[in-house]
């Protein structure tokens, strides 16, 4: 057993140095993205560059822009026919979310049905009175003799004439 984990060890770390392909270095100078390959440079998806010194570097723009893409290098020197790709993606925003489709949705379903259960609470809570009322409680009179008005007690025509004068003070 411990000698077919170290046989599987020893292919692996044979075959692997020969399978790997090489790196394209992605370069940043100043506030701008680059993409270098020794022999030709492809793009796959993403931001498209822009060529220059003989299709050997592709400028992505500035890297506040938040370049992102997969380019393909078609080979070195040494590695005429090896391909290798490398995927680009700068988010220079810390604070940022992608907006899609479903996240959008979800907010808008979730902000609904809170709506609805703060006017289901509000309505259960105020919308009620909290007890019953006795049938004696509607039909008691509030004035005698089913008076409209309440008649005005007598007062004195000079103004301010009672104002505090027999009023028990509180000490």
């Amino acid at each position: 057993m411990e000698h077919s984990r170290f046989l599987a060890g020893l292919i692996l770390a044979i075959l692997l140095p020969q399978v790997s392909p090489f790196q394209i270095p992605v370069e940043e100078l100043e506030d701008r993205v680059f993409v270098n390959c020794n022999t030709s440079i492809t793009w796959v998806e993403g931001t498209m560059g822009t060529l220059s010194l003989n299709n050997t570097r592709m400028d992505l723009g500035k890297r506040i822009l938040d370049p992102r893409g997969m380019y393909r290098c078609s080979g070195t020197d040494t590695k005429d026919k090896k391909l290798s790709t490398v995927q680009v993606y700068y988010r220079m925003c810390q604070n940022c979310v992608d907006l899609n489709l479903a996240t959008l949705a979800g907010i808008i379903i979730t902000d609904v049905i809170a709506t609805l259960l703060l006017a289901l609470g509000v309505y259960c809570f105020a919308g009620h009175d909290t007890g019953r009322l006795s049938g004696a409680a509607d039909t008691q009179a509030l004035l005698r003799n089913d008076q409209v008005y309440q008649p005005l007690r007598d007062r004195d025509d000079a103004q301010y004439s009672r104002l505090g004068g027999n009023w028990p003070r509180n000490k």
